[in-house]
């Protein structure tokens, strides 16, 4: 199943939790699935994953080329070690 692919302006952020980090719904009800943000100039910077409005997931930052700059995993809104890696604008791994 393919999941949700929402701009990060269609997402409300409705509180935060006790660690202070954001609760995210779309269209009323906690939100599942990828969080797009673009810059000003139409690219593609960064995914999110989200679970019931929480970060869960990868993280994956862009190039304006649109090669992978670096992406790590969220669980229970923390880094899980080991799961950092950068990339060259070419996509080459640093």
């Amino acid at each position: 199943m393919e999941q949700l692919r929402v701009k990060e302006e269609d997402l409300e952020l409705v509180g935060f939790d006790g660690g202070g980090i954001g609760i995210l719904h779309y269209k009323g009800k906690p939100f599942t699935g990828i969080c797009l943000i673009y810059e000003d100039a139409g690219w593609l910077s960064l995914e999110k994953e989200f679970q019931n409005g929480y970060e869960e997931g990868w993280v994956r930052d862009y190039y304006e080329n649109g090669q992978l700059e670096s992406e790590y995993k969220m669980s229970n809104n923390n880094l899980v070690p080991g799961t950092s890696k950068d990339f060259n604008e070419d996509g080459t791994p640093k």
